[in-house]
């Protein structure tokens, strides 16, 4: 009788114990990576899935709804739009002018030439009078470089990355 006892005892313990491990959601046991925003703008860059954090300055939080916000690296030329989800309402206005920490999901907007001739071809629709060109100088610069960057891009398309954010924090 003391052995089916013990026997119980321990086959009590050991479903006790692989339990506690399979309580942790997916979310409290994945690691969340931690990039800097230049890693975002590299070539051989690939986002597959889940959330990651990302660190910068706060130069530009929506003064008229706070649901989306703007923060720059090293170079200032590395920009990252950042909105809200259902776990952030609204970004404080103060967190402008601050080092901050954000985790969220990314979501990559696909560059190539199909793409940049559609925005050719809706830049031309805006302006009639330039005869099926970019209405100004400085559009038509813009165009140029994106043409360079997907001609020079190892995937033939460039990335452009937005994060929806559940997680903000000062640093």
């Amino acid at each position: 009788m003391y052995k089916l006892y013990a026997i119980v005892a321990i086959a009590a313990l050991l479903i006790i114990s692989c339990n506690k491990d399979a309580s942790k959601t997916p979310e409290q046991t994945a690691e969340i990576k931690v990039l800097k925003l230049e890693d975002l703008a590299k070539d051989d860059f690939e986002y597959k899935s889940g959330d990651v954090t990302v660190e910068g300055l706060c130069v530009h939080v929506c003064a008229h709804s706070g649901k989306k916000m703007f923060i720059v690296g090293k170079d200032e030329n590395n920009k990252l739009q950042i909105f809200t989800s259902e776990k952030i309402a609204t970004f404080d206005k103060n967190l402008e002018g601050n080092n901050i920490q954000v985790t969220g999901t990314l979501e990559e907007e696909r560059i190539d030439n199909k793409y940049i001739a559609n925005m050719e071809a809706e830049l031309a629709k805006e302006n009639p009078e330039s005869k099926g060109t970019c209405p100004t100088e400085e559009d038509m610069n813009k165009i140029n470089d994106l043409k360079a960057k997907v001609a020079n891009s190892k995937k033939g398309y460039i990335s452009i990355y937005t994060m929806i954010g559940s997680k903000v924090k000062s640093i």
